[in-house]
């Protein structure tokens, strides 16, 4: 189910419950790119919107522990943002660490969104007894072809404007967000759209065409 013809311009819908908090911006400062032009000279921060960014590398190897969603239920999530957004010739949602995002937005929103905290807790609850139905198991341990099935039903209504699903918001919230949190990182931004912003020219070479030489 891969979803890479989304638009680089996706909203940013959960974006601001993260900058909204210390935590969320503290989240935010080892998540965002780092701007190469902002680095200071030994290279160990880089000021991006009033954060500091870490360019160590142990910072982004060490391991996320869920701070809202449970062991179980941020397997499931971590399945789920990889099926929407799959590894294929770039890398996928998991090695964008996507889940690692969706959990810390749904951790801070208790204060400016508790209901986003529902949402997913009961998504995820409908999403696993569904399968129970269908697989006699939870989603994260069905098979992929079990898993891939009850995931394009759910989704069907995106194709087909006839067709309804009791678990179709809850499938477009698990997307909007990976998306967001897939194209917010570094893997999205710089290594997949390969965006350059971030950066700037020391010299501007001006035009080469022959023709405009003095």
């Amino acid at each position: 189910m891969n979803n890479r013809g989304v638009p680089r311009r996706a909203a940013l819908k959960y974006f601001g419950l993260l900058a909204a908090s210390t935590a969320g911006r503290e989240f935010l400062a080892s998540w965002l790119p780092i701007p190469a032009a902002s680095a200071d000279e030994n290279n160990n921060l880089a000021a991006f919107h009033g954060m500091n960014h870490s360019s160590s590398e142990e910072e982004f190897d060490t391991p996320y522990a869920p701070k809202f969603l449970k062991p179980e239920q941020f397997a499931t999530v971590q399945l789920l943002a990889e099926m929407i957004l799959p590894a294929d010739d770039d890398p996928g949602a998991n090695y964008a660490k996507v889940g690692d995002y969706i959990d810390f937005v749904i951790f801070s929103a208790q204060e400016f969104e508790p209901s986003l905290q529902r949402e997913w807790t009961e998504g995820l609850a409908f999403l696993d007894r569904e399968s129970y139905k269908q697989f006699n198991k939870p989603f994260r341990l069905a098979s992929d072809a079990d898993r891939t099935k009850l995931l394009t039903e759910i989704s069907l209504p995106e194709r087909d404007p006839n067709a309804h699903h009791p678990g179709y918001q809850f499938f477009q919230l698990v997307k909007d967000m990976t998306v967001e949190g897939f194209y917010t990182s570094k893997i999205g931004l710089i290594d997949v759209l390969k965006y350059q912003g971030m950066n700037y020219m020391a010299e501007f070479p001006g035009c080469t065409h022959p023709e405009h030489q003095s």
